[in-house]
């Protein structure tokens, strides 16, 4: 059952269950104005505008529903309800139970992990607990194998999660989209898109049928017959394309004397052969960890590898907890 089990009045102070444990992914949140009346039936919070938060929860639940701000009405747990109802107002030398302001004012937010997809792209939603009750949110969109199409990370409050879903609905539909994500292949490749002969260049028409056809699942043996070139063609091609990664197995060793080029990684596996921990949620002994050794002048690159992690992640790290150190030095230049 939902219930509202914690309130935050206006001197900043929380009252209820604030650290009752949540049965959902996020806690609604709301106001709701106690309104003035004959003493007699007032209570202590009278006059005020509240900062409710309201879930499934384990506490115990009241018969009392109370109506927000915005109309929705909402069961309130006994402890809230015996604060709010004038029934059981305190005298006014009396003061509720209350949890003063912390550095951390709202209750922890259980992480989320929500994926879903279709044949042809894959979403993951990972949100962790960040300091002061935000959460720090990373979104991945990759293809059916494993390739990364888009990433977006940041912090955000967890209240404002629903607006700014909202917000992306409302961009999705105002922003046109070029092609659609899962188009069907022609049913006959036309001659056009047909190599006249090998090493022949690429027409339009070509790299169109590519496109349509390799995003609706059409095997790389089939490619090469449609398209009359060679499979490592096509895959240099795909690459090119921005629809496959590096083809690194095609790659002839390199001269004596020459560094060879480091391809790009473009699945979350590929990225952790080079820093294991990428993308993996930081916990609080990391963070304190990262913090002594910034301490102890340990530099950007060493603290990279010693975590396990991109020089980029560690900098943004380094500013978020605050570090002191050569190190955190570096990521102000980095850009972190």
């Amino acid at each position: 059952m939902t219930l509202i089990y914690a309130f935050l009045d206006e001197g900043g102070s929380w009252h209820g269950d604030p650290d009752a444990t949540v049965l959902e992914p996020l806690p609604g949140a709301g106001t709701l104005t106690i309104p003035l009346g004959p003493q007699e039936q007032t209570c202590l919070f009278a006059g005020q505008r509240l900062s409710v938060l309201y879930a499934a929860c384990d506490v115990e639940a009241s018969e009392t529903s109370y109506r927000l701000d915005d109309g929705e009405s909402v069961r309130a747990s006994w402890r809230v309800h015996e604060l709010l109802a004038p029934a059981y107002r305190l005298r006014p030398a009396q003061a509720p139970t209350s949890f003063p302001a912390q550095p951390h004012p709202r209750p922890p937010v259980p992480g989320v992990k929500l994926e879903f997809g279709d044949p042809h792209r894959r979403y993951c939603l990972t949100a962790q607990p960040a300091q002061d009750g935000r959460m720090e949110l990373t979104i991945l969109v990759c293809s059916s194998d494993g390739i990364i199409h888009g990433e977006l990370t940041g912090e955000l409050d967890p209240r404002d999660l629903s607006d700014i879903g909202r917000l992306i609905t409302a961009a999705a539909g105002a922003c046109p989209t070029p092609e659609p994500l899962s188009p069907q292949p022609p049913a006959t490749p036309a001659a056009s898109v047909k190599a006249a002969h090998p090493g022949a260049s690429w027409t339009t028409e070509a790299e169109q049928y590519l496109r349509d056809a390799h995003r609706a699942g059409t095997s790389l043996q089939q490619l090469s017959l449609d398209l009359g070139r060679s499979e490592n063609s096509i895959r240099w091609k795909l690459h090119g394309l921005k629809l496959a990664p590096y083809p690194a197995d095609l790659v002839t060793a390199q001269p004596t004397g020459t560094a060879p080029k480091q391809p790009r990684a473009y699945t979350v596996e590929e990225k952790r052969k080079a820093h294991p921990n990428a993308y993996m949620p930081w916990t609080d002994q990391d963070e304190k960890d990262l913090a002594a050794r910034c301490a102890q002048g340990v530099l950007l690159a060493q603290l990279a590898q010693e975590f396990g992690r991109n020089e980029g992640a560690i900098a943004s790290r380094l500013m978020k907890i605050g570090a002191v150190g050569p190190a955190a030095d570096e990521a102000l230049e980095f850009g972190g």
